[in-house]
């Protein structure tokens, strides 16, 4: 495939002449502040019933929902400056919205249109199934996440000492890079290894940034080898998040090893068919690969700048990092997947989802940043003002003939400071593919946007597509709770004297029990010590709860947060072999159930 760079001029005249670029500097905005008394609360959030039992997009939020994403992406793509543009809002059964913009090849007027097997280079969202990998090899007994990446690459050795002859550091042995720190950007690898030399320090950056921008080529296994053991560290192993495409290389290196070892087979597997094997094939990705062939170009989305970047190889080392191909239509199968591990076409358990679900790192220097095992996670309030979680992985691919064409343009920022892109290693980031994926897994829903072109920020799309479906979705899963645990709950088989009643009601994203009488007793008030009412927690298990009671010892110590309920939700004793403030739910409509395990007591609905 032959692919053209005519648009490349156009391009610097609009990274000079146009304003888009400011969004370089602009930060997403961060979660609101509350009050402290409402920082420190511990609300639970409701169960995660969209996890098997998602919204119906007749659902009127839903629809009100889908109709603001719409219009907000109709609108984003008729700017101009977005090529080629794919769009989901998925839910474990699927898209409930569903869009393309544009065309395949930007540079033909008469282009096909996009549509949702278009292929999209994903640069740094290929990390996401390298993790998937490792955990897929993980489940078969092939490797562990806290193994050493010696175990399954002899040759890797780093070196632990800092730049300062007095630190040292440990011994690799005793300090050793895991698979786990791989995958979390914990290793303290540095980003693209081998680095470049900037010879015209201060005066020029030029030779920063990745290969081969950096002027070294894609690396082979071997010159992986040789710049981890040439280069000191960014910090200690452990000590601090260091983003790392040279790590996660190292670990598609290391799955491919621990694979060949596990199926007793001597002759290296490329991580391009390792991937083909354990993932695409399984889950029917057809629009996932590694390389733009004869017979997928027709598929094969071309940006209007950075066209070059299409035909390039990665090489095995890299392929882990960001080399990887796919479609909306693939990425929604495995976004379901993610939301509902227990799915007919799933690779992983929910043991394993939830592990890959797990933080690695919170930033202490802010309150809403955190890593994963290659998700960079952040919050965002819902319609109550509760921070949740958003993991996502988003990227954008390089140029480095576009990179090098605009190193030495000037720009000024909006403080009128001069800026220069030689001191910006990631400037071909902003042209060619951006992409960005992301999960809200306690509300069941996730977001995908895959794009071409000169708008640089697809991270920036999405985040503002999740403000605008959130709403949505939380009154959906508000109106989902109430018709399975609230109203009045009896027990028809006592007298009025031994009588079991139960209320429960949804207020603010919260389930409350506000009424609890047991054979007579009022347990809320007194054996429980409420003063009022006391709120519902999830187990974690499917329409199981435990009445969030607390310990004694942290009674008005609000500033403890969740701390009194996690130390005193099973402190209260056991009867039938079930704690005391357990209760689940059973059965469907007229026949829906309470039953109060710790004295084997069914309620019905009043």
């Amino acid at each position: 495939m032959v692919l053209s760079m005519s648009a490349l001029a156009t391009a610097v005249l609009s990274l000079v002449a146009g304003d888009w670029y400011t969004g370089l500097w602009s930060k997403l905005p961060p979660a609101p502040s509350q009050p402290d008394a409402e920082r420190f609360s511990c609300r639970p959030f409701l169960p995660s019933l969209f996890e098997q039992t998602p919204p119906s997009a007749a659902h009127p939020a839903i629809r009100d929902g889908v109709k603001a994403i719409d219009e907000f992406f109709s609108s984003r793509f008729a700017e101009g400056d977005i090529d080629s543009l794919s769009v989901a809002v998925v839910t474990s059964a699927g898209a409930l919205y569903e869009q393309n913009f544009g065309t395949v090849r930007a540079n033909e007027t008469d282009g096909p249109p996009t549509t949702s097997d278009a292929q999209y280079r994903l640069a740094s969202v290929s990390k996401l199934f390298t993790v998937l990998e490792g955990l897929v090899l993980e489940q078969r007994g092939a490797l562990s996440w806290d193994d050493p990446v010696q175990k399954h690459l002899k040759d890797f050795t780093y070196r632990p000492d800092g730049l300062s002859p007095k630190n040292k550091g440990l011994a690799p042995e005793h300090a050793p890079i895991t698979l786990l720190q791989l995958a979390s950007h914990m290793s303290g690898l540095g980003r693209d290894w081998p680095a470049g030399i900037a010879k015209e320090w201060p005066y020029d950056a030029t030779g920063g940034g990745p290969p081969p921008d950096n002027g070294h080529p894609y690396p082979t296994h071997e010159a992986m080898y040789k710049a981890v053991k040439k280069h000191h560290l960014v910090s200690p192993p452990w000590s601090y998040p260091s983003y790392s495409n040279t790590g996660m290389g190292i670990l598609g290196m290391a799955l491919s090893a621990a694979s060949r070892v596990a199926d007793g087979n001597q002759s290296r597997i490329s991580f391009a068919d390792l991937m083909k094997r354990d993932v695409f094939e399984p889950m029917g990705l057809n629009g996932s690969h590694f390389l733009a062939t004869a017979e997928n170009r027709h598929l094969v989305v071309v940006p209007s700048i950075a066209q070059e970047y299409v035909d390039q190889d990665f090489l095995d080392a890299m392929n882990p990092a960001g080399g990887q191909f796919s479609s909306l239509s693939d990425l929604i199968k495995v976004t379901q997947m993610i939301l509902n591990p227990a799915r007919p076409d799933s690779l992983i358990t929910s043991y394993s989802r939830d592990k890959w679900l797990r933080p690695v790192h919170a930033f202490e220097e802010d309150d809403w940043t955190e890593v994963g095992l290659a998700w960079e996670i952040i919050k965002r309030a819902d319609s109550h003002g509760r921070l949740r979680k958003i993991y996502w992985k988003r990227a954008s691919s390089r140029s480095p003939s576009a990179a090098a064409a605009v190193r030495h343009i000037a720009l000024r920022n909006r403080t009128g400071s001069r800026v220069f892109f030689s001191f910006f290693p990631a400037v071909g980031e902003l042209v060619g593919w951006h992409s960005a994926v992301a999960v809200q897994p306690g509300t069941g829903y996730g977001i995908i946007v895959l794009m071409s072109g000169r708008y640089p920020d697809a991270a920036k799309l999405m985040y503002h597509a999740f403000a605008l479906m959130q709403p949505a979705i939380d009154r959906a899963l508000e109106d989902a709770a109430r018709d399975l645990y609230a109203g009045s709950w009896v027990d028809a088989g006592k007298g009025t004297e031994e009588a079991t009643t139960a209320r429960i009601a949804v207020e603010r994203g919260t389930l409350y029990i506000e009424e609890f009488r047991l054979l007579g007793v009022d347990v809320l008030h007194g054996s429980f010590g409420a003063h009022d009412r006391l709120a519902l927690r999830p187990s974690g298990w499917r329409d199981e709860f435990r009445i969030e009671t607390g310990i004694p010892y942290y009674n008005g110590q609000e500033h403890m947060g969740c701390f009194p309920y996690w130390a005193g939700r099973d402190s209260w004793g056991v009867r039938n072999n079930a704690a005391v403030n357990a209760i689940y739910f059973a059965g469907e409509g007229a026949d829906r159930e309470l039953h109060v395990p710790s004295l084997d007591l069914v309620l019905k609905r009043a």
